[in-house]
């Protein structure tokens, strides 16, 4: 089982814990994460950065675009820009490709898509958080044969912590 999906409802820590999992790592790792994009207290967005450091804004709500979750319109040139090229970048040159998240504003994009399916049909091992709520691309990539799903919920996502670094350690 090269895959380790995390999934959980909005909130209870997945992109925390999914840090906190690449900074106990000692292989070289790849890939990227998103994270709220505030203003005045207020969450106006979101920004998707990569582990070179590379960060653009992914979705706002004051970006106009035909690709929109609830509030939010999303940017594809920046999640492709970011997110698609890590994960190129890390199928040539990690030990482990990390993504945060698999969920709908990243599936607007095609070429994620695309290539997302390359790194889970890779002999790396991928760690990555997935929307609790399926649609058909999720709900087939939990059903993969390599895949291994955690669900995180606040009550246990300390012990995951340990949990899931056991299971990159056996991969």
């Amino acid at each position: 089982m090269n895959n380790i999906l995390i999934t959980g409802y909005p909130g209870v820590g997945k992109t925390t814990l999914i840090n906190k999992i690449k900074e106990k790592l000692s292989c070289k790792s790849d890939g990227f994460y998103t994270h709220e994009k505030r203003e005045k207290g207020r969450r106006t967005g979101f920004y998707i950065t990569d582990f070179c450091g590379n960060q653009m804004v992914m979705a706002d709500v004051n970006l106009e675009t035909q690709y929109r979750v609830s509030k939010y319109g999303v940017n594809i040139d920046a999640f492709e820009k970011i997110g698609v090229n890590a994960l190129e970048r890390g199928l040539k040159h990690a030990d482990i490709i990390i993504i945060d998240e698999i969920g709908k504003m990243e599936m607007f994009s095609k070429k994620f898509c695309s290539v997302l399916m390359k790194v889970l049909d890779s002999e790396k091992p991928v760690l990555a958080t997935i929307k609790k709520r399926d649609c058909k691309l999720t709900a087939q990539i939990k059903a993969r044969h390599d895949v291994k799903i955690y669900e995180i919920t606040v009550d246990n996502r300390y012990e995951m912590l340990r949990t899931i670094l056991g299971q990159i350690e056996k991969i």
